[in-house]
């Protein structure tokens, strides 16, 4: 809670306080006045009092919440009535006491401002009351003076009273500053050290995994080196034999370069052979080319005949329409003469001699024609035969040029096949060589090996003691890992 909040609660006590003092007061010498029949000026007097502290304290406190406000507006308006009454009525012994209980009632909120306002207007009231009061009342003039020195010891025990209260409550305001300062800076604190522990508690447990999984890689270390160890043993057999391969290997390259000798001979011959029969082949294509020209010349002869068969069953059809034509004039002729009796007779001879002739001619055109349609049918099949001749005799002019093409890439073959057992006789004698500085390799190597075998061994031994050494530090990372996590839960809590 803070310095403001408490202020505004004791203001609210305080007022309440105030309220029920006074009014408790009040009522009583209301009551007072009724019974004694004081005058309606003294029952005015308190009655308004108790309604204008009534109406403030529902007004500020209540309604808008200010109850700072409340002081500021009841006890000058106290004050103001008993001021307003000491006019009325004159000097009055109970104002005297009343005085010093409003004195007394202005120091509950222990404010200066207040007390001030208060002591100040009761200590004018209290000297105008002595001013006011008559010459001849004897107990008015033994009470004042005793009363006003009562109310002034009275009002500087007061001001004592209310400066110390001042200055404790500003030791106490203090005092709630450094106390929620140090509550302020334990929460950072509080919430530092719940961090850094969250922090450390995670980097512990990422450290105890990375060990963990340092501990399985050991252990497949270990074992990988258990077995490269193992396999050394068996590469250094495996060594010796690859030694005594290689010797062997050596004697065979010797037969292979014997045999790669006799291959280059055969491969020579082979491509002398494929020279020559490459150069008959292309003797033959050229046969073949002048013989498919010779067809192409036929072939056209024949095409031209053709053509001139064709023509020729052109003028056979006129020779028939010629005919057709004479047989009409014939007719014609022999109806004309009919018609001439007598002298028409010979005409009529002369039109079936001219009739006769164009049977005969019709006759041989037809035998003409009959003859041309089959010289045209076996012209046809020649032309064919001809047609077929060429295509085969193209074909065997594409194939020609295919086999001369085949003897051409066989010639290439097999030079390079020349050239490549000749390297091959190279390469098996560099091969040879190398084979021999293998075999002193190898035996070198297995002699490397074994010192490596020994090497593994040793280095065993040693990630076993790492292996070890590693336990014992995941032992240690855990159970630091299980005491910051217990910081961490106290911290919480």
């Amino acid at each position: 809670m803070t310095p403001e909040q408490l202020k505004e609660i004791d203001s609210k006590r305080k007022n309440l306080l105030f309220l029920i003092t006074y009014s408790i007061s009040l009522v009583a010498a209301l009551t007072y006045s009724i019974i004694n029949e004081s005058g309606i000026i003294a029952v005015t007097v308190f009655a308004s009092q108790i309604l204008f502290l009534t109406g403030y304290f529902i007004v500020l406190q209540v309604i808008l919440k200010k109850p700072h406000s409340y002081v500021y507006f009841s006890i000058p308006t106290v004050y103001a009535i008993i001021g307003i009454w000491l006019f009325l009525e004159g000097s009055n012994p109970t104002e005297l006491v009343i005085l010093l209980f409003l004195a007394v009632i202005s120091a509950i909120h222990f404010n200066p401002v207040i007390f001030g306002i208060g002591y100040v207007s009761g200590l004018a009231l209290f000297i105008l009351n002595g001013i006011l009061a008559p010459d001849n009342d004897p107990i008015f003039t033994e009470l004042f003076i005793p009363a006003l020195l009562v109310y002034v010891l009275l009002g500087t025990v007061l001001g004592v009273v209310i400066h110390l209260n001042r200055n404790q409550f500003k030791q106490l305001q203090e005092l709630i500053k450094m106390t929620e300062s140090d509550s302020m800076k334990k929460e950072e604190q509080r919430n530092f050290l719940q961090t850094e522990l969250a922090t450390i508690s995670t980097s512990i447990h990422q450290i105890n995994e990375q060990i963990q999984t340092h501990l399985v890689s050991h252990d497949e270390m270990r074992t990988a080196v258990n077995e490269i160890s193992a396999g050394s043993v068996t590469q250094s057999d495996q060594i010796n034999n690859i030694a005594a391969v290689s010797e062997t290997t050596m004697s065979k390259m010797e037969e292979v370069s014997k045999l790669s000798n006799n291959l280059t001979v055969h491969s020579t011959q082979a491509n002398s052979i494929a020279v020559s029969g490459s150069e008959r082949v292309t003797y033959l294509q050229e046969n073949m080319i002048e013989l498919k020209n010779i067809i192409e010349g036929l072939r056209q002869t024949f095409s031209e005949l053709t053509s001139k068969i064709e023509e020729t069953n052109t003028f056979i059809g006129s020779i028939q329409d010629i005919t057709d034509q004479t047989n009409l004039l014939a007719l014609n002729a022999s109806i004309e003469a009919a018609r001439a009796g007598e002298a028409g007779r010979g005409f009529s001879i002369v039109a079936d001699e001219i009739r006769k002739l164009a049977e005969i001619t019709r006759h041989t055109a037809i035998r003409i024609n009959d003859n041309l349609a089959s010289v045209n049918l076996v012209n046809s099949s020649a032309v064919e035969i001809m047609n077929l001749s060429s295509e085969k005799l193209n074909e065997n002019v594409g194939a020609t040029g295919e086999v001369t093409e085949y003897f051409t890439t066989l010639r290439e073959k097999l030079d390079s096949l020349s050239n490549e057992f000749k390297t091959l006789t190279s390469t098996a004698s560099e091969v040879r060589g190398q084979t021999e500085e293998a075999e002193l390799s190898t035996k070198e190597l297995a002699a490397v090996i074994q010192q490596t075998s020994a090497g593994l061994e040793e280095i065993s031994a040693t990630i076993e003691t790492l292996h070890g050494d590693n336990r014992m530090i995941a032992q240690y990372v855990q159970d630091t890992a299980t005491s910051a996590e217990r910081i961490q839960r106290s911290v919480e809590l």
